[in-house]
């Protein structure tokens, strides 16, 4: 009998909770089923992909129970968790790439960058990153032999001392989303604002321009607010539901495919953060998506007419934009959008960077 051929790749990530690079994981396993044997480990208990992830064939292991927090980073028994589990089973993989913060701060700490086959990676502009991990991505990354990172943000990391022989181009193919059974709003016109409950996903501004956007469109409009943590909850207790505002907040959902499909668009107002999976999935679903242009990919995506530019200065003048872009949506206008998307991320380069 000869060898097989397939390799195993492990993803080890900080939670399974709502996040671009987990639906990036997620998609790898679909995409590469057959070719590689794909074990993905959340060292922390926020989970929403782990159903999809086995059913598109990957193994999956959960460290702890804990959620996810900057104080359950801290807590020993969470780095203990992965230290056994790494010891244990890191020599039955061929490639293991390191995603998110806790994950890197514990691979780091154990030596882990002396590997030829481990990776890391990046996902957002240096600004998002808090101090500490900061710091430790200036100490540890350069030592990493493959550090994925959008080309678009090489520029920004370039005084972490990476090298341009170990940087690889993180690509994010898009999903595409679809539903039979799409959500139905309590309004004519229904907004998302997509991403975990920290101060950086922009959740509190985008309640700002909902509130400019409802005077426009004579308060027949939701605001949707998808994503569990501490912005949220801050959010949750300044507008109660019954309150006549029309904002919800479903937590994190594994229905995301029926909330987008039945919304108008997303209003996307992060804080240094360029072109993301919400942006991606949205205009390749042919919604009106608004964003702050926080990067060179969120630019030329306005540039080209496919999102609708926000500006934090003047939020009447962006709820002017988006209300007109809501109410003159068309078919065909939904149709250019899928087709430009289709011609701007592609999917197989993406995951046989990985390969």
């Amino acid at each position: 009998m000869e060898p097989s051929s397939e390799k195993s790749v492990c993803f080890i990530l900080d939670h399974l909770g709502v996040g671009g690079v987990q639906e990036f994981i997620l998609n790898f396993c679909k995409f590469m089923r057959g070719k590689n044997r794909v074990t993905v480990v959340s060292i922390f208990g926020n989970d929403i992909y782990s159903d999809r992830l086995r059913a598109a064939g990957a193994e999956v292991v959960m460290l702890t129970d804990r959620r996810y927090s900057y104080a359950a980073v801290l807590d020993p028994r969470s780095f203990s968790a992965f230290f056994s589990f790494y010891r244990a089973n890191a020599s039955r993989f061929d490639r293991i790439h390191l995603k998110l913060f806790a994950t890197f701060a514990y691979a780091s700490l154990m030596g882990e960058w002396r590997s030829p086959k481990v990776s890391a990676g990046l996902d957002c502009n240096r600004s998002q990153l808090p101090f500490p991990i900061q710091a430790l991505f200036w100490i540890f990354g350069r030592f990493y032999r493959r550090f994925y990172l959008s080309k678009l943000l090489w520029s920004d990391y370039s005084a972490f001392g990476l090298r341009p022989d170990q940087l690889l181009d993180q690509q994010y193919p898009v999903t595409e989303r679809s539903s039979n059974t799409p959500r139905h709003y309590p309004a004519s016109f229904a907004f998302l604002s997509v991403g975990r409950g920290i101060p950086q996903k922009g959740h509190a501004e985008a309640v700002a321009l909902f509130m400019e956007l409802k005077r426009r469109l004579n308060g027949d409009v939701s605001l949707t607010i998808i994503g569990e943590g501490p912005a949220i909850d801050a959010l949750k207790e300044r507008y109660p539901p019954g309150q006549g505002e029309m904002i919800s907040f479903p937590g994190s959902v594994d229905d995301y495919d029926d909330w987008l499909i039945g919304a108008t668009g997303i209003i996307r107002m992060a804080f240094g953060e360029d072109t993301n999976s919400v942006i991606r999935e949205g205009v390749l679903a042919g919604k009106v998506v608004a964003t702050t242009l926080e990067g060179p990919g969120c630019r030329d995506l306005a540039e080209k007419g496919l999102v609708i530019a926000i500006d934090r200065e003047d939020l009447a003048g962006s709820a002017a934009r988006l209300a007109e872009a809501a109410t003159t949506s068309t078919e065909s206008k939904r149709e250019y959008l899928k087709r430009s998307a289709l011609l701007i991320w592609h999917d197989d380069e993406a995951y046989k960077m990985y390969d």
